[in-house]
């Protein structure tokens, strides 16, 4: 923005913020944080993990300390619908808050649930990266040939930008 404003052109385009309606996923060990990989395995999970290992944390997901006030939802339970809502798993995510609202939700349920809605969506992400990863050689030459173009790129962006700023001899 201020090289924009010095060079009186909009030359760098500035990104946009992404708002979606999970703006943050909490923590499963300790609800209160934020999901944070340098937390510990228990705060985060892993995109790629296997199944049981996303079962296994969802299952040990905190839900309810006991010390939630009357009439709020506790934020270990919040946390886990909005996982569930997340990953698109709508019907359930309305059916479960039913049951929620009527006073009937089985915890159980929910991480259930949650933990086969993360394996569903987590799964295309292994899949995509085995097949990726599965060509060394071709991911290699990949990486090369786009390295190739992007430095090309920013030497021209780099003379524009001398050329804006008025170093084009140097």
């Amino acid at each position: 923005q201020r090289f924009n404003t010095q060079v009186g052109k909009e030359y760098f385009v500035l990104p946009e913020p992404l708002y979606t309606e999970t703006p943050k996923i909490r923590s499963t060990a300790d609800p209160a944080k934020k999901m944070s990989k340098s937390a510990g395995e228990k705060h985060y999970i892993n995109a790629f993990a296997d199944e049981a290992t996303i079962r296994r944390q969802i299952k040990s997901a905190v839900t309810d300390s006991g010390d939630t006030p009357e009439g709020t939802m506790a934020e270990g339970v919040q946390n886990l619908f909005e996982m569930l809502k997340a990953a698109g798993w709508n019907e359930e995510y309305n059916a479960l808050m039913e049951n929620y609202n009527q006073g009937g939700l089985k915890y159980v349920d929910l991480k259930q649930n949650t933990a086969d809605a993360l394996v569903q969506m987590i799964s295309g992400f292994r899949e995509k990266k085995k097949e990726i990863t599965s060509d060394k050689r071709k991911l290699k030459d990949q990486v090369k040939q786009s390295s190739a173009e992007i430095r090309k790129r920013a030497q021209e962006t780099l003379k524009e930008v001398k050329e804006l700023v008025g170093l084009l001899n140097v």
